[in-house]
């Protein structure tokens, strides 16, 4: 082989190996999640849900899995006592594995047989309590920077007697992604999701709400 057509493979490798490293040829996993999240109140069941969607690709020359996500926070209206949310954010691509890999037979960190086999399952299932997402309030639903973290164990500390969490659910759908409704309830929610809800004036204390952003609520 002439030292030119040894060169001239080396490049043609290399140019697929970087093709695999953008998702050209590589596999890819993707589903519907819709995550239901039921409160009891004064004995009443009232519930919220909202589907998102997930997107796993198998491992790139780096050995990095590219994932996605998109869709909105699940908003549960509780009446008088103010509104739920459950986040979404990087978890939201993680609950499915958390929630479906044992019944499925695989392990969490076998991506690549457990993702398929999300993407072809259709059923609900109640989400444990260490998968659950980032549950928050407002004290002023007018002003993002009153966003206060909700204990699930004790949503009675957040909104009074009588209200706790029932259950959080997880189901692999084939409905449409979810739109519009956190927008409907929160007017001021900006297009940029990195932005923080608020800002501290210690950088060495950060306040709550700067640790939660836009695209906790809405990603597209």
């Amino acid at each position: 082989m002439s030292r030119r057509d040894f060169l001239a493979k080396v490049a043609l490798v290399a140019a697929l190996l970087a093709l695999a490293g953008c998702g050209w040829f590589a596999e890819r996993w993707e589903w519907n999640q819709k995550l239901t999240v039921e409160v009891l109140v004064d004995g009443e069941t009232v519930s919220g849900a909202a589907v998102s969607y997930v997107r796993w690709q198998e491992a790139n020359a780096l050995d990095h899995y590219p994932t996605a996500y998109r869709g909105e926070a699940t908003v549960v209206d509780l009446g008088e006592r103010g509104l739920l949310f459950a986040l979404i954010g990087e978890p939201t691509k993680y609950i499915a594995g958390y929630t479906l890999h044992e019944e499925l037979g695989e392990r969490r960190s076998d991506y690549e047989t457990l993702y398929p086999k999300i993407a072809s399952f259709r059923g609900v299932r109640e989400v444990a309590r260490e998968a659950y997402p980032l549950l928050v309030t407002f004290t002023d639903i007018a002003d993002p920077a009153t966003v206060r973290r909700v204990d699930p164990d004790d949503l009675v500390d957040t909104f009074g007697p009588g209200v706790a969490l029932k259950r959080v659910t997880l189901e692999i759908t084939d409905e449409a992604v979810t739109e519009g409704e956190v927008e409907a309830v929160l007017r001021w929610l900006g297009e940029y999701p990195e932005t923080p809800l608020g800002r501290s004036p210690d950088s060495f204390a950060p306040v709550f709400a700067a640790t939660v952003n836009n695209g906790n609520f809405v990603r597209r």
